[in-house]
């Protein structure tokens, strides 16, 4: 199996367009994120049990004070983790509506600027609601987790797309 390099950032020229990515793997899948939502990527230590939890939430860690839940992302999305792995790292992400909450990953592959014209969307009626889209890097292709979604389920509110703010019931 061939080493994976770490991506660079583009610089062309092209920064209106473009988005900064990291990149992340769960298993052998690639996933990137948002540089610009993440607080921080911390090593892994083990969080604290949370009983009556859903299975894919693996406890909370102290962060300086304040308690983050840790949410397996292999377990959440159905991908087999890499077993044995001292790469395994928690990306601690903030949300568009202020929710904090750490993701633990099989490890970070780098960062690259994403043109936001190569990024594919896909269906949601297939089950990848927690999807944005598709983008190729390289002979890789990429998917591009949508954050928003991601926490709304986790937060038990619905998660077809990105969280929308309250509207006045009539």
């Amino acid at each position: 199996m061939d080493e994976k390099q770490p991506v660079q950032p583009d610089t062309d020229g092209t920064a209106g367009n473009k988005e900064q990515m990291i990149i992340f793997v769960i298993g052998d899948q690639e996933y990137c994120i948002p540089i610009l939502s993440i607080k921080e990527i911390r090593e892994y230590e083990k969080p604290t049990y949370l009983p009556h939890c859903l299975p894919y939430v693996e406890g909370a860690i102290n962060i300086r004070g304040n308690i983050v839940t840790v949410v397996n992302l292999a377990k959440y999305l159905d991908v087999p983790a890499q077993t044995d792995n001292e790469r395994r790292v928690v990306i601690v992400i903030e949300s568009d509506e202020q929710t904090t909450c750490g993701l633990l990953v099989d490890g970070v592959v780098g960062i690259t600027d994403i043109l936001l014209s190569d990024v594919q969307p896909i269906s949601v009626e297939g089950g990848a609601a927690e999807l944005s889209g598709l983008v190729t890097v390289g002979e890789r292709v990429i998917r591009i987790l949508q954050l928003d979604a991601v926490i709304s389920q986790l937060l038990g509110q619905e998660a077809a797309g990105t969280a929308t703010a309250p509207t006045a019931l009539t």
